[in-house]
């Protein structure tokens, strides 16, 4: 039997981007406590790139944690719902979807300035100015540890979007909730109105 354990991703929009994982089975005050040390000694490694003294230079502390939600392996007793377990799968996903796109956001405009780099070119003020800027590595770090969270999340989304997906027909017309199909709109005393089926 494999050893339980529990994911946590961080909650700070500018420093989400990677996964750090602690034996446990709950989401609990204890196992995020091993996460922030997990997280130092991280940083502490020379040898570990994911994170550094200046990944979370504004602090972190256990309440900036989030829980990665893995997908149900199993059908016990009072265990969650497969279905419940793959929506927060898919919640998962788009909150890191969402980091790598604002991180991608900040990253790309830093392109130009790579570019210069391997230009025989002389470098402008303003590149030699963006290129030696403590937000320049530190940008690109952020988007290399979102876009690495996400692929490594991803496929595990996708085994729940499997499970989710037959749930969620596509549908070529609207339906509400309680069965009724609207099938087209009308005119009713000259204001708009829905014709609707009962099911």
């Amino acid at each position: 039997m494999s050893k339980a354990t529990v994911q946590y991703t961080t909650k700070d929009l500018k420093e989400l981007g990677f996964i750090v994982e602690v034996p446990g089975r709950t989401d609990n005050a204890k196992n995020r406590a091993k996460a922030l040390e997990e997280i130092q000694r991280r940083m502490e490694d020379s040898e570990d790139t994911t994170v550094n003294e200046d990944s979370f230079a504004d602090g972190l502390s256990a309440e900036d944690l989030i829980l990665v939600e893995p997908l149900a392996t199993g059908s016990t007793e009072g265990e969650e719902a497969e279905i419940i377990q793959s929506v927060k799968a898919i919640a998962s996903l788009a909150s890191l979807r969402v980091n790598l796109e604002q991180a991608y956001q900040q990253a790309v405009e830093l392109r130009p300035v790579i570019e210069a780099l391997f230009s025989p070119d002389p470098l402008t003020p303003e590149h030699m100015k963006l290129a030696t800027d403590r937000n320049f590595a530190k940008t690109l770090t952020k988007f290399a540890e979102a876009k690495a969270a996400h692929d490594q999340y991803l496929p595990i989304a996708k085994e729940a979007w499997e499970i989710l997906a037959p749930a969620l027909p596509p549908s070529q017309h609207k339906a509400n909730p309680l069965g009724s199909e609207v099938v087209e709109h009308t005119q009713s005393n000259g204001k708009n109105g829905v014709a609707v089926n009962e099911s």
